[in-house]
């Protein structure tokens, strides 16, 4: 079969996303969001006491995980900030981090004065790797933080077993996976704090927000002292604090417009995952068995969400195919809307983020505050450390759109793309097992039927 990088017929047709199906969103959104208006017409922009929308998306979030506690702010970037705080995260702590996610996870480690520690990642479901993450515990270590990375559960018993002997507190990265679930558990429910991003692009989308969620009321009251100045009084769980209505000086407090829209999504985040969900099953199914290629594993008992994107392993370099851009380049060229992994690539040319120079060659201490830890050397602050698997794919890494809005007939297509190219340019060695054969007690997709519904 000719490829059409070689002059073939490409195996895609049409573009994702389809125009109509934009259409069809904004006006969705538009009919949600009708309540707004009259906040507009009377100048209620901002909301400082967690009343109102604010309440009502903190209910909704908190129906969804079954948290005793949500409490919602400007970014996912604040709700980490925020966690690390509550659970006492400062100069002298280490943080333990995977390698493998968006620098946001790690960079507010820094700003409490502390150290990140960067762990690897399981090779086949891309999330922190208990044993690594065992390995680099020191009496330092003050939290270890979880990424359930492009929605898909990590090892969560395993992790929170670890925590449980050292007694270290998890912080759950949530900010792929809104309505994932791991053993019949919300993710974010397993740790101390579980935090969400409500960017752009999100499930659950305001357009810029976050949400932090917890069972326990003293971690609640300790995120509204250090950025919920309007809150303090009143809003606290447990009155841990008695000063009056000041905070600690930063304003975490979300927008009111961005509450709307962060709500408004909520009531379609089951749809979306159940979408999703197919998409991923359709792809799948696709390109079994085919050598060189394998998709992203889900653990027994995980329920993906949120579905930031496919993610899949391309092995076929070291199989006798080419090099991961020219695969990527020929699927394309097929119509499929494949890209190189954007942690690994798009992380700004460094690969993983304990090769980031942030971490690595940034002379900190020049800066104002104290982004670094002023209780050791600098050259304990400086990350010098070996991932092997993290630095293995972070050439092997590709990736789809989660295909949320995308046709059956689409995401099939696109599936085939990538089998064509993959066993044109790949010797598929009949000797050889396939990549589906490795790990046989992982599942490539699950039933969303048990999943948490959101109020």
């Amino acid at each position: 079969m000719k490829l059409a990088i070689d002059g073939g017929q490409p195996e895609v047709a049409g573009k994702y996303p389809d125009n109509w199906m934009r259409v069809k969103k904004g006006l969705r959104l538009s009919r949600d969001l009708m309540e707004m208006l009259p906040f507009t017409v009377f100048g209620v922009t901002t909301i400082t006491d967690g009343s109102g929308i604010v309440r009502k998306f903190e209910a909704g979030f908190r129906r969804l995980t079954g948290s005793g506690f949500a409490l919602a702010m400007v970014n996912g970037t604040a709700t980490l900030h925020s966690a690390y705080f509550a659970v006492g995260v400062g100069p002298g702590s280490e943080v333990i981090v995977p390698s493998y996610t968006w620098h946001a996870t790690a960079t507010p480690v820094l700003q409490c004065g502390a150290t990140p520690v960067f762990c690897d990642v399981d090779p086949y479901t891309l999330t922190a790797d208990p044993d690594d993450i065992e390995r680099r515990i020191t009496q330092r270590t003050k939290a270890i933080s979880v990424v359930h990375v492009w929605g898909n559960p990590a090892n969560m018993d395993r992790i929170t077993e670890i925590a449980t002997r050292y007694n270290i507190k998890v912080i759950e990265d949530c900010s792929h996976a809104h309505g994932a679930v791991y053993k019949g558990k919300a993710v974010g429910t397993w740790g101390a704090i579980g935090c969400y991003s409500l960017n752009s692009g999100k499930a659950v989308d305001g357009g810029e927000a976050g949400v932090a969620i917890t069972n326990d009321p003293i971690l609640f009251d300790r995120m509204l002292l250090l950025g919920h100045f309007g809150r303090i009084q009143n809003g606290q769980a447990a009155r841990t604090f008695n000063v009056g209505d000041m905070s600690l000086g930063l304003k975490y407090r979300p927008h009111t417009f961005a509450m709307y829209l962060a709500h408004a999504s909520l009531g379609r985040l089951h749809e979306r995952n159940a979408h999703c969900e197919k998409s991923w099953r359709w792809l799948c199914e696709e390109i079994e068995g085919v050598r060189g290629l394998r998709p992203q594993a889900t653990l027994p008992g995980a329920v993906r969400g949120g579905y930031m994107s496919h993610v899949l392993v391309y092995e076929g370099e070291g199989q006798g195919g080419p090099p991961r851009e020219a695969f990527v380049e020929a699927v394309r060229a097929e119509g499929a809307p494949l890209s190189a992994d954007r942690y690994s690539q798009i992380n700004y040319t460094y690969g993983m983020l304990h090769q980031a120079p942030i971490f690595t060659s940034l002379d900190r201490r020049a800066l104002g505050g104290c982004c670094y830890d002023p209780t050791r050397p600098w050259s304990e602050n400086v990350v010098t450390v070996s991932l092997p698997v993290c630095e293995r794919l972070s050439q092997q890494l590709v990736s789809f759109p989660r295909f949320d809005r995308a046709s059956e007939k689409f995401v099939r297509s696109c599936g085939r793309a990538l089998r064509k190219v993959t066993t044109t340019l790949v010797p598929q060695s009949q000797s050889s097992p396939s990549s589906w054969e490795v790990r046989p007690d992982f599942v490539r997709d699950q039933s969303l039927v048990n999943a948490p519904t959101p109020g």
